[in-house]
């Protein structure tokens, strides 16, 4: 399937709070506590929104099958235990979420790969970096299948979780 991204916009906000729900849902389902507590909440999205970082995934037919945010520095990726590949510019890609319609269908490794080929060239970030829960298995195994290297683990500031850190080099 063809997709592109764009930046999301204001009006896209109803269907970007279906999708993550229902990410949240499944993930609850599949006994991944990653985003409990209702994260990304609305005004999570709204700032995603607003600071030009959350992107939309379409489909041909112009559905948004996905959503991400990428950003250029990320504070939980000061302290790792582990260590990353690089030192230099790097680009943080988070809130991975497929619409229920287009799980499975490559939205999610169109989103890593369109972060590693197209934003971070763009943004001159020598590497994309990422993190997850040791518990949501697709996102570890897509981002392995996709050349990431497990670097450690870090420590969300929001709330003091443990995730496992990835990076890719450019």
């Amino acid at each position: 399937m063809k997709f592109v991204y764009r930046k999301a916009k204001t009006e896209d906000l109803n269907e970007l709070m279906r999708i993550y729900t229902a990410a949240q849902a499944f993930m609850e389902a599949n006994g991944n506590p990653q985003w409990g507590k209702g994260f990304p909440d609305e005004n999570d999205v709204k700032c995603g929104i607003v600071g030009g970082v959350l992107y939309v995934v379409n489909a041909p037919n112009g559905e948004i099958a996905a959503v991400f945010s990428a950003v250029g520095y990320d504070r939980d990726y000061d302290d790792i235990i582990g260590g990353w590949l690089s030192d230099g510019k790097y680009l943080a890609v988070h809130r991975v979420a497929s619409a229920e319609k287009y799980r499975g269908q490559g939205a999610a490794k169109f989103i890593v790969n369109c972060a590693a080929n197209e934003i971070a060239k763009v943004r001159k970030c020598k590497s994309v970096r990422m993190d997850t829960h040791e518990k949501n298995i697709p996102m570890r195994s897509l981002l392995t299948s996709q050349g990431f290297t497990e670097c450690g683990i870090i420590t969300l500031i929001r709330d003091d979780s443990a995730r496992i850190a990835f990076e890719k080099l450019i």
